[in-house]
């Protein structure tokens, strides 16, 4: 591929084409349902980084996943957020990514297939970060006592 041909494409890409037509009621639909799907693998996103990144150091009811088993001690505390924001970043990357390719073949389909389709991956987004909550509660109560001793040789220091 020469650089004229890459040029050929990027002058015939028109990156007002993906947008939806909001002039019409289709557009508005299918922008409203683009917008509920991919607002919640985002907030996964965002969040997963801002515990891995940005937990405070020390357990508190403010800021942080805080668990039963997580809140015990600060080791647990720290491993508590690291689970949970590798968790949470690489679902919300891969719902993300997963969401914006389903979002892609809106455009072709009726408003009540958006809908039901939106509904549908809204599901099963509720249902895998639910999922994860679990897991890293279990994860937390695996490798933590309730008074935030680790349970695991390895674990100790």
């Amino acid at each position: 591929m020469s650089i004229d041909d890459i040029k050929q494409i990027m002058d015939d890409f028109d990156p007002a084409a993906l947008l939806p037509d909001l002039t019409t009621l289709e557009g508005k639909a299918e922008l409203i349902c683009r917008v509920a799907v991919l607002v919640g693998p985002i907030v996964l996103l965002v969040l997963g980084l801002a515990y891995l990144l940005l937990s405070p150091r020390e357990a508190n009811y403010h800021f942080g996943y805080r668990c039963f088993f997580g809140m015990g001690s600060v080791q647990a505390w720290r491993f508590t957020q690291k689970v949970a924001g590798a968790l949470w970043g690489l679902l919300g990357l891969i719902l993300t990514l997963v969401m914006v390719n389903k979002t892609n073949g809106y455009r072709e389909m009726e408003i009540v297939d958006q809908i039901w389709g939106a509904l549908r991956c809204l599901t099963w987004e509720v249902i895998l970060a639910a999922a994860s909550c679990l897991v890293i509660n279990l994860t937390a109560m695996v490798f933590f006592t309730i008074k935030g001793d680790p349970r695991m040789r390895f674990m100790r220091k």
